[in-house]
């Protein structure tokens, strides 16, 4: 074989890597887009949080949007007044991650809650958690309207 065509082997198994990630990614992928009430147990792969927020539960809502929008490979699977969820994508082997987030009030206040989770996979190396403590920090930067819920 001609030493020029083994270059063309790494592409080839990347290409091939990714789409059947892709495959195997739709067969995984959740069958509602309702918020998970936890990670798995013993879960490598999955992070969860609930805090509270000052705010209005849509404008929180609004404003973790328009995070999700400045990130990279990201689909918005589905999103209401209060709901959504999001599918992000991993950078080289576009891997399939979900991110589902809900508002809502209570009479202490305005709260948020996140669920990330890769669809493939027994680990993420903090993949999830680095993206919720992102969302979270964006969201503590903002100056939100107070309003009683």
């Amino acid at each position: 074989m001609d030493r020029r065509r083994w270059i063309f082997i790494p592409p080839a198994v990347w290409i091939a890597s990714v789409m059947l990630i892709q495959i195997l990614g739709a067969f995984a992928a959740p069958t509602s887009s309702d918020m998970p009430d936890q990670c798995p147990e013993g879960s490598r792969n999955c992070a969860h949080v609930l805090m509270s927020i000052d705010g209005t539960p849509e404008a929180v809502l609004s404003a973790t949007m328009d995070w999700i929008e400045m990130q990279q490979k990201t689909k918005v699977e589905q999103e209401s007044e209060t709901t959504s969820h999001t599918v992000f994508r991993t950078a080289l082997m576009m891997f399939p991650d979900d991110v589902f987030i809900e508002t809502g009030c209570t009479e202490n206040g305005t709260w948020i809650q996140v669920h990330s989770e890769s669809r493939l996979g027994f680990g993420d190396g903090g993949v999830n958690q680095n993206r919720i403590d992102s969302l979270l920090e964006h969201l503590t930067t903002i100056e939100f309207e107070t309003s009683e819920c």
